[in-house]
This record gives structure tokens, sequence and C-alpha cells, in this order.
């Protein structure tokens, strides 16, 4: 990999619009041969390989080092130390949560959804930075342009709620709204917007933007997102970091939605701030002082599959939650 120490500064302009509307498009973040060296990397990685296409940070020492010592890592610091973020008092801190590779070819997207990997107390809006994570998407183009991850504007979003507003704004929102709108539970990943009981939703709302090699786009996986329809002609390759501040809780994550346990979680960790132990499972970016060394090799203890009954409980949950939405909704329209 190339020379990975440098950092990138968030502006103000940046820190405004993250937590304003949600997301923020970082321009010129990376060197064109950084990102060259990560595209030839990843590209041999079979679109059917899911395991191989989650947590890559484990299995490639190098992309583990291209988080923690380049700019990505430096910049979720900067996030976690906005004065507009709860975590603002903390010291310098990231630890990196998980990562996976999107790829779009032949007009494939995904539907509109939350992660529930990692918002599991439901909507929250950018300033919670303690349970709604900053996640970090590269394209890995090497020319051209290519569009952003498509985010629900998190201003126009809470504008559009009635007397749920004020308890959005203050991290209470409930669970309600937490679903997927994808062909896996028999909805049209197409559909423009989400369709959410009490909340009018329109095209306005979408944030998306053009990005160019060495442009990252920034955003809340706590609102509304999807991969943009395909651009073409060719594959499209895209790598997504999510990053956690130290007081950030994890969770047996949602097992039906992550059935390859991509979050590694021990029964020692389980219910503890990540920040409590030094386990490489959650490994630091920072403090600089607890960072693996380059080159390192983790050792990792982690769950391989979800126990039975997690994934059980899980299946029904998700099931019931969102065929019964789906049902409202036909009887409604």
């Amino acid at each position: 990999m190339p020379e990975l120490r440098f950092t990138s500064t968030l502006t103000d302009r940046h820190r405004d619009e993250f937590f304003r509307d949600g997301a923020a498009l970082l321009k010129g973040v990376l060197k064109p041969e950084v990102v060259k060296k990560l595209h030839e990397q990843l590209l041999p990685i079979p679109e059917w390989d899911s395991e191989k296409r989650l947590n890559l940070w484990m299995q490639h020492d190098e992309i583990l080092d291209f988080y923690l010592f380049g700019p990505l890592g430096d910049i979720a610091r900067q996030v976690f130390q906005s004065p507009q973020a709860v975590t603002s008092l903390l010291p310098p801190t990231a630890q990196l949560q998980r990562d996976f590779i999107s790829t779009r070819s032949h007009n494939s997207t995904n539907g509109w959804h939350i992660d529930r990997t990692e918002c599991q107390i439901g909507d929250q809006p950018s300033k919670f930075l303690s349970t709604a994570l900053a996640r970090l998407s590269v394209p890995l183009i090497a020319e051209g342009r290519v569009r952003s991850t498509q985010v629900i504007n998190q201003s126009k979003y809470a504008a559009a709620m009635s007397e749920a507003r004020e308890e959005y704004f203050a991290g209470k929102s409930m669970y309600r709204r937490e679903g997927r709108f994808e062909r896996l539970f028999l909805w049209d990943p197409n559909i423009n917007v989400p369709v959410l009981p009490g909340l009018n939703l329109n095209e306005d709302m979408i944030m998306e933007t053009w990005m160019e090699p060495g442009d990252v786009v920034l955003f809340n996986t706590c609102l509304w997102h999807r991969s943009p329809p395909w651009v073409g002609p060719g594959l499209e390759l895209g790598l997504h970091p999510t990053f956690a501040p130290s007081n950030h809780i994890s969770h047996d994550p949602p097992m039906w939605s992550d059935t390859k346990a991509s979050w590694c979680l021990t029964d020692e960790l389980a219910g503890k701030t990540i920040g409590e132990g030094n386990s490489s499972c959650f490994p630091y970016a920072y403090p600089e002082d607890k960072r693996p060394k380059v080159g390192s090799t983790l050792t990792l203890k982690r769950r391989p599959i979800g126990l039975p009954r997690h994934l059980a409980f899980s299946w029904v949950s998700v099931q019931a939650r969102d065929m019964l939405r789906k049902l409202y909704f036909l009887y409604r329209g």
C-alpha cells in the first residue's frame, strides 16, 4: 500500500453539513495511487462471496493499516470531537467498527434502509454519535465519476414529522421506523423514497452528489439511505468502513440481517463500552498509543456465526415487522 501517514482536515462547512443534514462530501481525501491500489486488491473478490466482502480488515493487513493510519480514521476522530456532537468532550477517539465492499452493475441497487447492525436504538440524529455511527464511503474508481450513496436529508426528514420531531432531536425516537425496502421483504427496491407511517417523504429530500476518484462521503448510518442506481458501463466498486467512539456500546447484532457475524463481539465485551477493553475486535485509530503496529496481524476471537436462538428470534422479529408494515400500506392505499 502507498504511503498512508497523511491526514485530511474536516472543515467547519463539513461539520455543519453533517450535523445539520446528515451527510457531507469530502473532496480529494485519498491520493490517486491509494485508490488504484485498493481497487486492484479488492476487485478479485467474487461478488457472490459475502463472507470475504465483510470485515476486510480481518483478512487483509494492508486494509487494516489503511483504516488506522490513513485519513479515514483521522476524519472519524475529528467528527467525534466536533462541538456539535455528544462525544465532543471525549479525548481523541476512533475505533474501527466494521466494513464491507459494495458492488453495482446492471442497474442494481439496494432498497432504502437504516443499518440494523449499527443503529440498534432506532432513528438517531447525527449529533448522537455514541449511538449513531459515522460511515465513510469510498468509491474505488480510477477515472470518471459515480453517484454517491443516496441519503434522506436529516433536516427535511425531521421537518416531515409532527409530534415526534422533538423526540427525534432528543435522540428518543422509537424503533418503529426501522426496516428495509428490498426484494427479500417483497418490496420493489426502486421505490423513490421510503414509505413510512406518519411521514410524507418526497424526492426533494434525497441528498446525492457526483463523486470523483479520491472523494469520500461521510454520513450518519442511522438515516435512511441506499446505494444509487448503477451508472455503468463498468463494475462500480465501493469500500465502506464505519467508525465508533470509545463510549459506544456494542450489542449482539440482529443475526437475520447479518448472518455472517460481521461484528466481532466476545462475551466479555457484551454490554460494555468498546473503549473499556483493548480488544482487537475494535482496533484503535485513536488514541495513537493504542494503535496496533503497522503490518500487524490481529488474532481475533469472534463468533463465526450467530447462535441458533439469535438467528431464530431475529428472523421472526424482522419478518413480522416488515411484512406487517407492508400489509398495512397495501390495505391503507
